[in-house]
């Protein structure tokens, strides 16, 4: 009966660490860690698109049409690429997460 009981006190207490705060707040920290080093990245990418959407503009006409379709392409992603961080931050601080 005493192992019962040991093992039964060993769950007890490996279970009451335990909480949905922990979890929440392991979620939100992995969430916004991820996000931070997404938009770094992204930011990268997009000068470097930028640049090149640069140098196809001097390249005549052909390319020029290229470019401003790529354009209109980087800037949308930039826009749901930050605006989906900020969406995510705004949303926690409403709800309280």
């Amino acid at each position: 009966m005493n192992i019962i009981n040991s093992i039964t006190n060993t769950l007890k207490g490996a279970t009451s660490n335990l909480s949905y705060n922990d979890l929440f707040s392991n979620v939100e920290s992995a969430v916004s860690t991820f996000t931070g080093k997404l938009q770094g990245i992204s930011l990268t990418v997009i000068i470097a698109c930028l640049a090149i959407t640069g140098l196809m503009f001097i390249f005549g006409e052909g390319p020029s049409r290229a470019a401003k379709k790529w354009l209109i392409y980087i800037i949308v992603g930039a826009v749901i690429i930050f605006g989906a961080s900020t969406f995510g931050t705004t949303i926690q601080d409403i709800s309280g997460f």
